[in-house]
């Protein structure tokens, strides 16, 4: 049984890919909750704005040559917590904006919940489609189950890592969060979110000039991503359903909803079509990885 987390045992992981002007802002909301902030970055070009950053010595980087994946990235996050000797982690994306109240606020969900063999995460503002993720009834409710959680802002025992191994590395992206969710899951783990928006969030790629109808329906993500989703997708499906029926059922309903928005709403309809199609029949066949070995002449 972990301990319990504490503004002392918690550190905070942030993968970084050609994060914006922006991110130097972000990153004091970080810096002044968590006792240790590890940022991964993939392949950053030029690193020069993340080397220049203002590192205290409790501020870690971790640069990567090349793109490794967000699971891979993950990874090596863990295991530098794990060697400085921390028991939780906080795993966040380089743009998310953190409420000042944000590991408070999942410190106290933990207490409130009964603590033990948990993972907890972080209901937040979506920022593309200006609403909560998710809204509680009732006002005195401070968590809700979850099935899965995304990545950011999530708090996790390292403990659990040693128990039921780390990020699958050959998702490179997408589904990470949810594979492992589901993993925990079934190792016993309890997934809880908070009730109160502690951070803001984005989810896809913000579209100028959109109608209502395609920023609520419509995540515009790139070829590449779309090959990553539904290949993903079809992969944790095919490995949990029996497990998890009702959630599979939910992701096949994603699917569709993701194909028929690049259809209706989205640009390069023929690009992003055709890496859907072809991530269902690498997902089907196992084929998994970097897209470049997946798929060698696969979108950019």
């Amino acid at each position: 049984m972990p301990s319990a987390p504490t503004l002392h045992n918690t550190c905070a992981i942030i993968v970084t890919c050609h994060p914006d002007d922006g991110f130097a802002g972000r990153l004091e909301r970080v810096k002044s909750q968590f006792p240790l902030v590890i940022i991964v970055d993939n392949g950053s070009r030029p690193a020069a704005m993340l080397r220049n950053l203002d590192r205290p010595p409790h501020i870690h980087l971790i640069e990567n040559q090349v793109n490794l994946g967000l699971a891979a990235a993950l990874n090596q996050g863990v295991n530098l917590a794990m060697l400085e000797g921390y028991e939780w982690v906080v795993t966040l994306d380089q743009d998310t904006i953190l409420a000042e109240s944000m590991l408070a606020t999942l410190l106290d969900v933990y207490r409130k919940s009964g603590g033990g063999n948990v993972m907890i995460g972080s209901n937040y503002r979506e920022t593309n489609r200006k609403r909560n993720f998710i809204r509680c009834a009732d006002a005195e409710t401070s968590f809700r189950k979850r099935k899965t959680l995304i990545t950011s802002g999530t708090l996790a025992p390292l403990s659990l890592f040693k128990t039921i191994g780390l990020f699958r590395e050959d998702y490179f992206i997408d589904s990470v969060d949810h594979e492992f969710s589901l993993r925990a899951r079934a190792h016993g783990c309890r997934i809880l979110i908070s009730c109160r928006p502690v951070m803001e969030h984005s989810i896809g790629a913000h579209a100028e000039k959109a109608s209502r109808l395609r920023q609520f329906m419509s995540f515009n993500h790139s070829p590449a991503r779309k090959y990553y989703i539904a290949r993903n997708v079809i992969a944790t499906v095919k490995s949990y359903f029996l497990q998890e029926p009702v959630w599979s059922m939910r992701q096949g309903w994603r699917l569709l909803s993701d194909f028929a928005s690049i259809l209706l709403f989205e640009d390069e309809k023929l690009k992003k079509s055709t890496a859907f199609m072809v991530g269902l029949a690498h997902g089907i066949s196992g084929r998994m990885g970097y897209i470049e070995k997946a798929w060698p002449n696969g979108p950019r």
